[in-house]
């Protein structure tokens, strides 16, 4: 019994495989500081708070990745990675791998295939196209997060990279007998590269569990395109991003008080290297919602600064102007301003990875 526990452990580890071209990597990242918002809304009228800054910057989180090598240019891939919240440490309740749980195989020549969660591919692209890289403040603050977060029950297909030409192709499953269409996910993304300029472009459409696009900020499509262009020490990035819902299905939510089915926004913003450590962000988004729901302008400055090749201090403050009925925060998808206020805001803190 000794020996088959011993045995099981050394297989569990990867050392007692046959395949001698395996590989597992444990890795991560965490971030902490202090965050700062003014005018938020609160029973009592409009109030400011300080507080511990946990994944304003970016989500720390943990993985284990994979790649066994089958020959011939195959290969078994798979990656488990979970979010956590360094204030408290905590997990997201309820699931242990919150961003990626997938095991699929990879080509060379043709591509890979994933099954199981995965991140979803409007937020890889917002990531690409945003001069703040997907922070608390950046293009997710006038689509609430629309983009953000894992798809759950997919198949993902990534394409080879073709003289700079590649798209991916993601389907979710709602799992509902008689009816394919409930809670189903279906998205396709392109990215094309030439030299110092970079296209993207990504649709996506999430449905709810009657199979409608009900909710604007998350049963509804998406239309999001992109592009960056690189300039000695500087990156400049402009982008558009749509999202549409049914207007004979649309529902009334605390994000969408007017049920309005169609927000949109565009931005500017640039990115400086200064130096090998030093660098400087600067952006500008406005947001428009239809059915009366307002218009924003969202101005927003950042700097970091590398400690390391793994650790880096960051800092970043914005101003949110909201029009009349618009209640968009300066922080994505949190402590929402009384409508009609401005709100500003800023985090700064440490980031090391691992």
């Amino acid at each position: 019994m000794k020996r088959l526990a011993c045995l099981a452990a050394l297989t569990t580890l990867g050392i007692g495989s046959a395949y001698a071209q395996s590989t597992v990597t444990l890795y991560g990242r965490i971030a902490g500081g202090l965050d700062y918002v003014t005018n938020v809304a609160t029973p009592e009228g409009s109030k400011n708070n300080l507080r511990f800054g946990s994944n304003q910057y970016g989500y720390s989180w943990f993985g284990l990745k994979g790649d066994e090598d089958l020959g011939a240019g195959l290969h078994v891939v798979f990656k488990l990675e979970s979010l956590f919240t360094s204030g408290t440490g905590e997990i997201p309740p309820d699931t242990i791998f919150t961003r990626d749980a997938y095991v699929g195989l990879a080509s060379d020549k043709l591509g890979s295939v994933w099954f199981g969660r995965a991140m979803s591919l409007t937020d890889e692209t917002g990531w690409y196209i945003d001069p703040f890289g997907e922070q608390a403040t950046g293009i997710g603050n006038f689509a609430f997060g629309r983009a953000w977060g894992p798809r759950s029950n997919v198949v993902t297909y990534n394409s080879p990279n073709w003289s700079g030409l590649s798209f991916r192709v993601q389907n979710g499953f709602g799992g509902q007998a008689g009816n394919f269409p409930a809670n189903r996910q279906f998205s396709t993304s392109a990215q094309y590269t030439l030299a110092n300029l970079a296209v993207y472009g990504v649709y996506e459409e999430i449905r709810d569990a009657n199979g409608k696009f009900s909710d604007l900020y998350s049963a509804s499509r998406e239309y999001m395109a992109g592009v960056t262009y690189q300039l000695s020490a500087v990156k400049f990035y402009t982008g558009y991003q749509a999202l549409v819902s049914s207007g004979a299905d649309t529902v009334a939510t605390t994000f969408n008080p007017y049920a309005a089915t169609r927000s949109e926004q565009v931005w500017l913003g640039a990115s400086y290297q200064a130096t090998p450590a030093l660098a400087f962000q600067a952006g500008w988004f406005h947001g428009n919602v239809n059915h009366g729901g307002g218009t924003g302008n969202l101005g927003v400055l950042g700097t970091t600064y590398n400690l390391s090749k793994r650790t880096f201090m960051y800092l970043t403050v914005g101003a949110m102007f909201n029009g009349k009925n618009a209640a968009f925060p300066v922080e994505t998808a949190e402590s929402q301003p009384l409508p009609g206020h401005n709100q500003q805001g800023g985090y700064f803190g440490i980031m090391h990875y691992f």
